[in-house]
């Protein structure tokens, strides 16, 4: 069989088969969710067929939707990442919806984003709309206060949150919501919710445990946390790992909270604003704290994220904080908007995606044909200076 493969390329079946998975454990009426994944089905049987592979049968289809993504790629498109699971929960894995929103293609106008939602919005997109709000603010003082709001609002009060927003300069339609369902705690007739100890955003109860809806940070607290609930109190969380969650720059507490009048980030706005944010601000205490070192975070209105000089350098180092599930997205990200051909700018993701550096860099070699590092981990980051400031 011939085809244009480009119709079939890595992007366009991770998205269909994550929307599947995603449809195949919704509520929604049964035949109704049998309709959808049959269709998205036909898409994923002719990419197989068009990557020289046997036709995948509807109901191997179905039976793989709770496996691994990797189980239902043709071979060519695989990637390690894609050892995910889809499904954990009974739902779409936080994993998955990252690989989902990474590799869905830009689809929507910066007039769309009030509509948005995990299977329609790239990861790009998010970006690219929260990066015209910052803009909007006028200076590079206002671009920073508005970055900053986002990384420590992630959740709370309305009142709160909103006035932070506004004072910001970016709007609150499109960017915040109520306190989603899957994290209440029900306990005496009232409904509670817990922030992470890490990114403040709720996190997702259920089975009497709460966990970050972002896996690294929850194995950063060594696992989900149990929830004690006792009669004319407040739950309380049970013990986690505070000093990791120092380490990382979070908030270190974590108490119930009643649910009305509170609110938080849409999800694709924390996962690719919050989140990344988090790291660049953490390495910019870092960097500060070491003795003749100088880090500028966000200069130009982010152009990069931090501009580091130290005694033992001429040049300064321009980094780029990136946190993708994706690599290999990431490096095509990269590559379409052309700023990885500048000779300095490294590329620095956190250590919990130490094994995408590898991939990083080959791809971005073989596409550009400089043998240059391109990509590195926090931590070897903050070696590699500290080293440098020591002469």
């Amino acid at each position: 069989m011939t085809a244009d493969l480009t119709r079939f390329g890595r992007d366009t079946v991770v998205t269909t088969v994550t929307q599947a998975a995603s449809i195949w454990t919704s509520p929604g009426p049964p035949g109704e969710r049998w309709r959808q994944v049959a269709e998205l089905h036909g898409r994923v049987a002719l990419a197989h067929l068009a990557h020289g592979e046997p036709l995948l049968p509807l109901v191997a289809f179905t039976d793989l939707l709770t496996g691994p993504l990797s189980g239902l790629l043709p071979a060519p498109l695989r990637e390690a990442c894609d050892e995910v699971l889809l499904v954990e929960d009974g739902q779409l894995s936080a994993a998955a919806a990252d690989l989902l929103m990474e590799n869905l293609a830009p689809s929507m106008t910066a007039s769309d984003v009030v509509g948005w939602s995990v299977p329609r919005l790239s990861a790009e997109k998010v970006q690219g709309w929260l990066y015209g709000q910052m803009l909007a603010t006028g200076t590079e003082e206002g671009y920073r206060r508005a970055r900053r709001t986002v990384i420590e609002h992630a959740a709370g009060e309305m009142s709160e949150v909103i006035d932070a927003i506004k004072a910001a300069g970016l709007p609150r339609e499109g960017l915040v919501e109520e306190i989603p369902a899957w994290a209440w705690v029900a306990h005496e007739g009232e409904y509670y919710w817990f922030g992470c100890p890490v990114c403040r955003y709720p996190m997702r109860y259920q089975l009497g445990r709460l966990a970050c809806a972002y896996p690294p940070h929850t194995k950063a607290l060594g696992g989900s946390i149990t929830v004690k609930a006792a009669k004319g109190r407040k739950p309380v969380a049970g013990a986690w790992n505070v000093e990791r969650a120092a380490q990382l720059g979070g908030p270190q507490v974590t108490t119930a909270v009643p649910v009305k009048g509170q609110v938080c980030l849409v999800r694709p706005a924390w996962r690719y604003s919050t989140i990344p944010g988090c790291e660049e601000v953490r390495l910019h205490r870092e960097l500060e704290m070491m003795p003749g070192v100088t880090a500028r975070l966000w200069p130009h209105v982010d152009r990069y994220d931090l501009e580091v000089r130290a005694p033992g350098r001429r040049r300064p180092w321009r980094v780029d904080v990136k946190d993708y599930t994706d690599p290999a997205r990431l490096a095509n990200e990269l590559l379409r908007r052309g700023s990885i051909g500048e000779s300095d700018l490294l590329i620095v993701v956190p250590d919990y995606r130490a094994g995408h550096v590898a991939v990083l860099n080959e791809r971005l070699r073989l596409a550009t044909g400089s043998r240059r590092r391109f990509a590195t981990t926090s931590h070897r980051f903050l070696t590699e200076v500290k080293r440098a400031a020591a002469g």
